[in-house]
């Protein structure tokens, strides 16, 4: 898939995330197709969309995806693109190529919790 010049991959890991997610959103639509919109599972699929789609390909290098050494310093090549307080895509990309690879994005069993052994930076790791 091609958007703004980048070829954009997807890891199975995401891949997986991504039809629980739609799953959740069909489901959503379908026990009010009038409200579903104000469910939290459309609005972080969307949310991740417009990231994948948009966003990251607009600039992946921005500052705001670095994470230093969160993970550590074999793994500060890996990018992250923050989903509000909790949720979290990781990422990698190549400038030269033009490819960016989205490799996982966390779920309710893996909030952003700071220490937590279901952190997503460590769930990730």
């Amino acid at each position: 898939m091609q958007h703004h010049g980048w070829t954009l991959l997807f890891h199975d890991c995401l891949i997986v995330q991504l039809r629980k997610l739609h799953d959740a959103v069909q489901r959503a639509h379908r026990r009010d197709p009038t409200e579903f919109a104000s469910n939290a599972n459309v609005k972080l699929f969307h949310a991740l969309s417009r990231l994948m789609l948009e966003i990251i390909p607009e600039d992946p290098s921005r500052d705001e995806y670095r994470q230093g050494n969160t993970l550590g310093p074999r793994y500060r090549h890996w990018r992250r693109a923050k989903i509000g307080r909790r949720f979290r895509l990781f990422f990698r990309y190549d400038a030269r190529a033009k490819v960016i690879v989205y490799a996982w994005v966390n779920d309710q069993s893996t909030l952003r919790s700071s220490k937590s052994r279901t952190d997503p930076y460590r769930v990730f790791a």
